[in-house]
């Protein structure tokens, strides 16, 4: 069977984005006549890269498409949710026993820098449990190694980032687990599969063949134990030892970070959109329609699913 390349950015290679792994490694684009030739892009690229012409799809965090359409470009379309929760840890360098959200306030925070989201998210917790985020002293656009610096050197109190940094600084005791996000947050089309809407009418069965990939692949993840789930993806992940990834996918599987299924529902998205505003990032929310094409999902788990 010929089959056809389809060139995918992510925003980050990190096991966050584990279900687009695992439909490459257990053949689910190959199985819809796809090549699928996955790549990570400097940070804050993806969306330039479909943009270019440089690839055709991008899995990647849609509040980039709520910022191209909040100053009046066409913003690209997302086409299958991935992410349905905040995968972030906010760490404290001392034991943080009966954690608080007004803890933070007075406090030194150092933030994920590559990417907006994890500090508009977090200020949507603050506000919900009383805290002012504009009392936290922040250390913001730092990349994540040197925050992890500055955070493990003494400067800051708090540190909010990503795995699998986050687990391997609390599995060698030099962290303490405050919070792990995606509770707190709750449902947000945190990222999904985006293309441009002139890929998507030039080449449907592609995006239908990706999404149905995609939808057998989170399926997959949800009747399969985090270790097996670990194993299938760790040769992406040559640089984590398997017992540190088999704790961060555990993690992520418990929270329900992966997506039920590849739709994507109008609700969390417009509080997404919200979030956003909220935090100072837009201006104006767009509508659901103008971000989302939810047909390739739709058609991929059948009538009746909107999960």
């Amino acid at each position: 069977m010929d089959l056809t390349p389809l060139r995918i950015v992510v925003a980050f290679p990190l096991p966050f984005y584990t279900p687009l792994w695992v439909a490459a490694r257990r053949g689910l684009f190959a199985a819809e006549a796809i090549d699928a030739r996955i790549t990570a892009p400097p940070p804050g690229q993806t969306i330039r890269f479909l943009e270019s012409g440089q690839a055709d799809v991008a899995l990647s965090g849609v509040m980039r498409t709520f910022i191209l359409a909040d100053g009046g470009e066409r913003p690209p379309v997302a086409i299958a949710e991935v992410n349905s929760r905040d995968g972030f840890l906010l760490l404290a360098r001392e034991p943080a026993p009966g954690f608080r959200w007004t803890d933070l306030e007075g406090r030194r925070v150092a933030l994920f820098g590559e990417a907006p989201t994890p500090w508009m998210c977090l200020q949507d917790v603050l506000r919900r449990h009383g805290a002012d985020p504009a009392r936290l002293t922040l250390l913001r656009d730092l990349p994540a190694p040197e925050a992890i610096r500055a955070f493990l050197e003494g400067g800051a109190d708090y540190l909010e980032t990503a795995q699998p940094m986050a687990e391997e600084l609390l599995a060698g005791g030099r962290a303490h687990l405050a919070a792990a996000m995606a509770e707190p947050v709750g449902h947000v089309p945190y990222s999904s599969l985006i293309v441009t809407p002139g890929f998507r009418d030039r080449h449907p069965d592609l995006c239908a063949g990706a999404v149905r990939a995609l939808a057998r692949a989170l399926d997959w993840i949800a009747r399969t134990s985090p270790a097996a789930v670990a194993e299938c993806v760790g040769p992406d992940f040559p640089a984590i030892a398997p017992a540190l990834l088999r704790r961060v996918v555990e993690r992520y599987h418990a929270a329900g970070t992966w997506a039920a299924g590849p739709r994507q529902a109008r609700e969390p998205f417009e509080r997404f959109g919200r979030i956003l505003q909220a935090g100072g990032l837009i201006g104006t929310v767009a509508r659901y329609e103008d971000l989302v094409d939810d047909r390739f999902a739709a058609a991929a788990v059948g009538p009746g699913d909107a999960s």
